[in-house]
């Protein structure tokens, strides 16, 4: 999580080195330069946003990879909340009995359905001799990644199909009460899952609207997100952007008015 207002990390649970780190002060005295600091997904959430030009006003991004955020976007505006830790949907539980997460409590759908969890599913799938793909690639490189996985489900391994299905329906139970909460007309899923192809997509897909009530899912939209890995580029630059002209009509006289870095943090989300 990332403190919008002071630039300053907060209690980061995958960069716990990180806690109360002022990036955006280290960066704007490296630079001599304004710097605007958000957290990832909340980039990508921005760089959605234009390009859809805010014909959407009211939708999600959930981003699944080393952790699991969402970026919230709310009547044409990027949500943050009161303290900028909106969105942090990573560590709703999905199962008590759940594995420990980062954070400290049990079952967090991030402890069972981020990348590391996939991997970690892999891992075990190949123990129990269920699947010889994911072991030949095991041998020959000596760990599994969400790649592993993703290539060994295109090519019809079942173990791997199972992975990919119980990530994608843990995220969907997480993101179904999202959706019963706020109503989003589109949810976009990005990070690396978006290499599992449909099969996670449809997971979600199914779990939500199975969870959801009907008139929350009457006309929601669950996809990948087209800008997909450039999200957050094209998200920092708007940002920089906005916030460089805020400063410019504050003080026009400030010579390094003109320039801005927008720095996307708390890729752990």
């Amino acid at each position: 999580p990332v403190d919008f207002e002071s630039g300053q990390l907060v209690n980061p649970p995958l960069m716990p080195d990180w806690d109360g780190f002022s990036i955006r002060d280290y960066l704007r005295e490296a630079f001599a330069a304004p710097v605007f600091v958000d957290n990832d997904v909340n980039l990508m959430a921005l760089g959605e946003l234009w390009r859809l030009q805010r014909n959407l006003p009211n939708f999600l991004v959930i981003k699944v990879g080393t952790g699991i955020g969402c970026g919230i976007v709310c009547h044409g505006q990027v949500y943050r909340g009161a303290n900028g830790s909106a969105g942090d949907v990573g560590h709703i539980c999905v199962d008590q009995a759940g594995p420990r997460c980062h954070c400290g409590n049990q079952g967090c759908v991030e402890a069972m359905a981020a990348a590391p969890a996939m991997a970690r599913m892999a891992m075990e799938a190949v123990e129990r001799g269920e699947s010889a793909m994911l072991a030949e690639r095991l041998q020959a490189t000596g760990t599994l990644t969400t790649e592993d996985v993703a290539q060994a489900s295109r090519a019809g391994d079942v173990a791997a199909n199972a992975i990919i299905q119980r990530a994608g329906s843990l995220v969907g139970q997480m993101l179904a009460s999202i959706v019963n909460f706020f109503n989003p007309s589109h949810v976009f899923i990005a990070g690396r899952v978006t290499d599992m192809g449909p099969l996670f997509l449809a997971s979600v897909r199914q779990s939500v609207y199975h969870r959801s009530l009907a008139l929350s899912t009457r006309h929601l939209e669950i996809q990948y997100a087209p800008l997909a890995d450039d999200a957050g580029v094209v998200g920092a630059g708007v940002l920089a952007m906005q916030q460089s002209l805020a400063v410019s009509s504050s003080s026009p006289s400030s010579p390094s008015s003109a320039h801005a870095a927008a720095a996307p943090v708390g890729a752990a989300r």
